[in-house]
Parts: C-alpha cells; structure tokens; sequence
C-alpha cells in the first residue's frame, strides 16, 4: 500500500470515529433527557398518591367525628402540614400534646403515610406536630371548609399557567365546590405554577 493510500485510510478512520462521537453524544443527551422525565414524571406520582391519602384520611376524619381535623379552623386559609398544626397528627390518630385538644379521642387511625427518606415523601418524626413532606422536601397545602359552603377558594384562579387560569381564553371560577383542595408546589418549589401537583385535577 502506498503511502498516500495510507495517508486517506487514516484520514477517513478520523472522519468515522469523529462522526460516532458525535452520534454517541446526541444519543447520550437523549437518553439523560428521557431520565429526568421519567424520574421527574414518578416523583409527580408519589407526590399525588400522597395529597390524594391526606386528602381521603380528611374526608374520612370529618365523616367519623363531624368536624375537621383542627380545632381551630378557619374557612379559606390554607394550612400546611409543616408541623405548625395537628391536621397529620389528627388523621394518624396520635394522641394529643400536652394542653392540646385531642381532636381524635378514639384514636382512629385514617392515613398511613411513608416514613420520609432524607426529608422526602413521607412523614418527618423529628417532633410533633408530625410534618409531611412531598417528593421535593416540601410541606403540602391544605384549603378546607371551615363553613360548610362545599367551595373553597381555587388556586388554579392565581395560576401564572395561561392555560390553568385561562383555559379557551376564559378565567377558571375564583371558587371550587369541593370541601377541600390539597396540593404540592411541585418540583420547582412555587405555588400556582404549571408543575403544582393537585387533589382536583387529574395529572
């Protein structure tokens, strides 16, 4: 072979390995992409499988007792399972703190939560109040019906989404009739945005 054949065989082996490089890191990017998605698109999941048990264990504590699970509710506001009231507590039966209400006397067990791993998707048994926390570390938020109205005020009316606030280019109701809402401020950790995980909605 001579050397100018060998010079175009070197060259051209270049221009392959080159080219598969390239084809390898597209295909790489590819794939990382379809992994966040996909751990993204479970962490949705089990964010709502949570709201949705908190959401049952409320409704089941209020058919049982004929009351929320807080003694001091007021209608409208928006509570958070961080630990700064008994709504957890209340719904796993536990029994009341030191001065405080027992607001489940029988101590009717109505949830059963998953202890959280690193702070995440479960129950935080650092104190009590208990705290539960979502997949991204994060408290959920709690709207009830302190009233008996069935319409709670609808988070989706303050969404920065146009396509949640304005669906068909009509505002959603400021209201909701339902007894309560729950949800999780999602992955990127604000509420009324695209990525809020809800009781209300279907994903």
């Amino acid at each position: 072979m001579s050397a100018k054949t060998r010079r175009w065989g070197r060259g051209y082996t270049l221009v392959e390995m080159l080219f598969v490089i390239v084809i390898i890191s597209v295909l790489s990017s590819l794939i990382a992409s379809q992994v966040i998605k996909i751990l993204d698109d479970g962490n949705r999941l089990k964010t709502r499988a949570l709201v949705l048990e908190l959401k049952q264990s409320i409704a089941s504590f209020w058919t049982d007792y004929g009351r929320l699970p807080l003694a001091d509710a007021k209608d409208d506001q928006e509570w958070f399972t961080d630990g700064s009231n008994p709504i957890v507590d209340s719904v796993l039966g536990l029994p009341a703190e030191t001065g405080a209400v027992n607001l489940n006397p029988r101590g009717t067990k109505f949830a059963n939560f998953p202890p959280a791993k690193n702070q995440r998707h479960g129950l935080l048994n650092e104190s009590r109040p208990l705290k539960l926390h979502d997949m991204w570390g994060r408290p959920l938020r709690v709207i009830l019906d302190a009233d008996g109205d069935h319409q709670v005020p609808n988070p989706d009316a303050l969404s920065s989404d146009p396509t949640i606030a304005l669906p068909g280019g009509k505002p959603v109701s400021p209201f909701l009739i339902l007894d309560m809402v729950i949800y999780s401020c999602g992955k990127d950790g604000l509420p009324h945005t695209a990525d809020d995980v809800v009781s209300w909605r279907t994903p």
